[in-house]
């Protein structure tokens, strides 16, 4: 069950939570865990870019399209043995830099369907697909923003989808890169703080423009290790506007506490790849001690990925169409002992950080970032490649440029 991210902050006196997930068992953890002391929870969930492409074998650099995404997701929960009513959930999904506009309307209208009301675009220039670069990679700095300008009339043609499918609800949210496109001094101390006050500056320009063509919701981003440029833009947005919601990702500033973002301004904190971090190192301790017995041939090149998201989504898939529902008994063994383990690992991640109330609090128990990054960069699956066109083919061919324009969607599992 899903409800509006609005309604959320109001009952929650404008501070919320959201937590990544990215199956149905990490919408049952996002829902049912609490702090040590009963006292804090989730409010919502966040269908990351980076991990919903981690599961699907696919690069997180827009090679699929939000709309091809969006049909993916499944962000419900499990319903067996579950106690009704369950627990409301509101869920904010990550757009990348919004897709091609002439699917705009319909990832608006999927989005609603799937009880999403946030849906967060980045200013990012990106031209065409598989271009992306991921704003935590060390990369980052290679691409630049959008004109704002231009990105402006991205927000206007969601908030325009919106308005025409009746979603008054859905907020459309400007994440802004300013801070994770700008160029990294290290080696002169002067420059690199002339190179974040600029960073600032274009940022609450852009967050200004952005409001005003129509986003709900304005979005900081950014990869440093301290919050003070996101505390700064914080506090000196928040001096012009005291109502429009701000949304921070403190996944690399991760030391720093919940309280402190909140005073500065900020309205939503979302803790943005743990549970998918958390699952891919409590897998790699069980592939460790079964030595690669377990893995079915065509599963080799992501078992040396160690992409275990994808493989034990494959696995499941495959656990489906058998007649009987099972695999070979030393792979069930495998898969079984793989769920119960990245189980108990992400609701273990999912407590830590709400008793921490900080972005690093289960840390020592995650695989890094730049883990994750690398785990993501090898494309696995047949999703987002080319369609093979036969040699000699003309009418194939044709048929494959007109393919080209429609997104393919493969079946993966629920």
């Amino acid at each position: 069950m899903s409800c509006f991210i609005g309604e959320s902050l109001k009952r929650a006196g404008g501070r919320i939570r959201l937590l990544e997930t990215h199956d149905a068992s990490t919408t049952d953890i996002i829902r049912d865990v609490t702090s040590d002391d009963g006292q804090a929870q989730y409010h919502g969930q966040w269908v990351s870019g980076l991990t919903q492409t981690t599961i699907l074998g696919v690069p997180d650099t827009e090679l699929i399209t939000p709309l091809t995404r969006a049909k993916l997701i499944s962000a419900s929960g499990s319903t067996e043995n579950r106690p009704e009513p369950q627990r409301e959930l509101c869920i904010a999904f990550d757009a990348d830099s919004g897709g091609p506009a002439e699917e705009i309307p319909s990832l608006v209208t999927t989005l609603a369907r799937k009880g999403v009301s946030m849906i967060i675009i980045e200013d990012k220039e990106v031209f065409e697909p598989g271009k992306k670069v991921n704003s935590l990679a060390a990369s980052s700095a290679s691409q630049g923003q959008a004109d704002p300008q231009e990105f402006a009339k991205v927000m206007a043609a969601f908030k325009k989808a919106k308005s025409e499918d009746a979603r008054k609800e859905m907020y459309v949210t400007a994440r802004i890169e300013s801070f994770t496109c700008r160029q990294v001094i290290k080696s002169d101390p002067e420059a690199e703080k002339a190179s974040v006050e600029k960073a600032l500056r274009q940022a609450l320009n852009r967050a200004v423009i952005y409001r005003d063509a129509g986003a709900d919701a304005i979005m900081i981003h950014s990869k440093s290790k301290a919050p003070d440029e996101v505390l700064a833009f914080l506090r000196e947005f928040r001096a012009l506007d005291s109502k429009t919601p701000l949304v921070v990702v403190p996944t690399t500033y991760g030391t720093t506490h919940e309280s402190t973002l909140h005073d500065a301004g900020a309205n939503v904190i979302i803790y943005a790849n743990h549970l998918m971090r958390a699952k891919i190192r409590a897998v790699d301790e069980v592939v460790a001690s079964n030595k690669g017995h377990v893995c079915p041939p065509n599963l080799t090149a992501t078992l040396s990925a160690r992409n275990f998201g994808y493989m034990m989504r494959a696995l499941q898939t495959e656990r489906a169409d058998t007649y009987d529902g099972r695999l070979a008994a030393d792979v069930e063994s495998f898969l079984a002992e793989a769920e119960r383990v990245s189980y108990r690992g992400m609701q273990d991640t999912a407590r830590q950080l709400l008793n921490g109330k900080a972005a690093g609090a289960a840390d020592e128990h995650l695989i890094t970032v730049k883990d994750l990054l690398a785990i993501n960069g090898v494309h696995l699956s047949e999703l987002g490649r080319p369609a093979q066109i036969p040699s000699g083919s003309l009418l194939m061919s044709m048929m494959s440029r007109l393919r080209r324009r429609i997104p393919v969607v493969h079946r993966v599992l629920a």
